[in-house]
């Protein structure tokens, strides 16, 4: 769940209902308190691959690992929807009506 769900669909132009409809939608937002992520144990992380360029080795071992945690359970692949590339229209409606999950993967062939 992210800000980019609040987003306008499709327009260039903002219209003053628009304006309101985001606002209404970032207020229905989930909220957290930082200072309670420490108390209950939780913590938030992001990181960007690309500083890893020069650590291949580093990421063949991570990788190897993930691999295994898939193969035991572990971890669970999100939800992947598979279209043919002669359903690009329905796979664009479909990330435009914010109601798909996980990955939509297009096939070339």
């Amino acid at each position: 769940f992210g800000f980019h769900s609040n987003l306008p669909l499709g327009n260039d132009i903002l219209h003053p209902m628009e304006w309101l409809r985001m606002i209404h939608k970032m207020m229905q937002m989930p909220k957290f308190n930082p200072m309670r992520l420490t108390t209950s144990n939780k913590s938030i992380m992001g990181f960007n691959l690309s500083f890893f360029v020069d650590e291949i080795p580093l990421l063949g071992v991570l990788y190897d690992r993930i691999s295994q945690w898939f193969q035991e359970g572990v971890l669970q692949c999100p939800r992947i929807v598979e279209m043919d590339m002669t359903e690009i229209a329905t796979a664009h409606e479909l990330i435009q009506s914010g109601t798909s999950v996980g990955k939509i993967v297009i096939r070339t062939q």
